[in-house]
């Protein structure tokens, strides 16, 4: 959208997948056959998860300034989950372990809408130097993505409970901007910011985390078709709470290497390939914070 001043149309489709998040916690209870916790010999709960992402975006340009935008996102979640017995034990114990891992966690995919954005931007040019170009934006995340009861009470019971949602279940606002400037003929410097803000819990009284993005980069523009960019992406995600219990899984600070390539098929068509790559990582959680992995991306826009 950065760059269209006519009044027309984009539609874009963004595909991202990350192999092999993967997290755990050491755990000492169990669950006998008839659904009572009992402590167990030690033994680790196993959790590796591949996430696959589609994200198709509308957004129609009304004039130099002003825009509007609908992202529509798709998860795939493929979870494998397993318990780990380090030290033995007896049948029993390890059949009781087993059992409470399954409540906890289990193999499976879980696939579906997460919450859809929509907003309005504005463009300015030259407004931040010379040949500069800045876009803000304000909008809403919608309820639209599948939600869980609390997973903390379940687990607390021993029932059969899930951790893996695809959305808030709330209206939430969300903010971001985006600066750019060339350097020379060759070079340009950008910066892409965005933040996600709820406001209150959703109807099983959980409350998303605040999160936030921030995205430095350099692209250098060998010709007029191909741009290479590199720079750093810094992720937030603060603490979750159920009922205003927070969520010892939750809360995470990352920052990743971003290297993308792109390129102009022609005035309708633009296509790029990315990768993060993950350099630093620090879960605030104390049990089920997922480490990073790679992230290869695929995006291919039309304007017309």
């Amino acid at each position: 959208m950065i760059g269209q001043d006519a009044s027309s149309w984009r539609l874009s489709l963004d595909v991202s997948t990350s192999r092999g998040l993967s997290g755990g916690h050491l755990e000492m209870d169990g669950l006998t056959a008839d659904g009572q916790i009992i402590a167990t010999v030690p033994h680790a709960h196993r959790v590796e998860i591949d996430l696959t992402r589609y994200e198709l975006g509308i957004t129609r340009t009304f004039d130099a300034h002003w825009d509007a935008f609908v992202r529509i996102p798709w998860f795939i979640k493929d979870q494998r989950a397993d318990v780990i017995f380090p030290n033995g034990g007896t049948e029993e114990e390890r059949a009781a372990a087993i059992r409470n891992g399954f409540a906890h966690h289990r193999t499976d995919v879980y696939e579906g809408f997460a919450d859809i954005e929509l907003g309005v931007g504005w463009k300015g040019k030259g407004v931040l130097g010379e040949g500069s170009i800045v876009r803000f934006s304000a909008g809403l995340a919608l309820p639209t993505g599948a939600t869980e009861e609390d997973p903390l009470v379940a687990g607390d019971l021993g029932l059969i409970h899930n951790h893996v949602q695809f959305g808030n279940g709330t209206v939430d606002p969300i903010l971001d901007f985006y600066y750019g400037k060339p350097i020379n003929e060759k070079w340009a410097f950008s910066l892409y910011g965005k933040g996600r803000f709820p406001l209150y819990e959703n109807e099983h009284g959980y409350r998303g985390s605040v999160e936030g993005t921030l995205i430095p980069r350099v692209t250098f523009l060998p010709n007029k078709k191909l741009s290479l960019s590199a720079g750093f992406a810094a992720n937030y995600y603060g603490y979750t709470h159920w009922s205003g219990r927070r969520d010892p899984n939750s809360g995470q600070f990352g920052v990743n290497a971003t290297l993308s390539a792109g390129y102009k098929f022609n005035e309708h068509v633009t296509a790029s390939l990315s990768v993060l790559l993950p350099l630093y990582t620090k879960s605030f959680g104390e049990e089920d914070s997922l480490d990073p992995a790679p992230t290869f991306g695929l995006s291919v826009a039309y304007s017309f």
